[in-house]
């Protein structure tokens, strides 16, 4: 009698659950949602790179052009990398980095050793499909091949610069 129960409430719990999440379709129609599956397959569909997936969503304030096409178009970087990794709660993380060698009369600059400077941006895509940058960071290399990372605070800055293909004061 007791498995009776257990198993009538497992299927009842189950069930309820199911029938409380939204549908794809609603999900994916709200801003700054996305589909970690592309084109709202719900899954049904092969995974893309996460990478790929940011490259293809658009950001507040700048819905009518796809990030990857702004970032890949930005100027000011030679160097232009995508990475992506996935976090314990179940977030994936996609950097962009950018970066550009020490100008030849950028003097104070070499001087100082510095071999690249750059920008790093974090993005984010949680569980949900909710998705955005949670950190802008600037990059000194050296000569010696030592990296330091800087917060940039004012996060929305740096992508409107990027946008606008103008040049960021590193």
């Amino acid at each position: 009698m007791r498995i009776m129960l257990v198993l009538a409430l497992l299927a009842v719990v189950s069930f309820s659950g199911a029938y409380a999440s939204p549908s794809p379709e609603v999900m994916m129609n709200r801003p700054s949602m996305i589909s970690p599956h592309g084109g709202g397959t719900a899954g049904l569909g092969p995974a893309r790179p996460m990478a790929e997936v940011i490259k293809d969503a658009t950001l507040p304030g700048h819905p009518n052009v796809k990030i990857g096409d702004a970032f890949e178009k930005y100027g000011y970087f030679k160097e232009k990398h995508w990475y992506e990794t996935r976090g314990t709660a179940g977030n994936f993380y996609v950097d962009f980095r950018g970066s550009s060698p020490t100008g030849w009369f950028d003097f104070k600059g070499r001087r100082a050793g510095i071999a690249e400077k750059g920008v790093v941006l974090k993005f984010v895509i949680y569980p949900t499909g909710e998705y955005g940058i949670v950190m802008a960071s600037k990059t000194v290399q050296t000569k010696d091949g030592k990296t330091t990372a800087y917060p940039i605070p004012n996060i929305k800055g740096v992508v409107d610069a990027i946008y606008a293909n103008k040049k960021l004061d590193l």
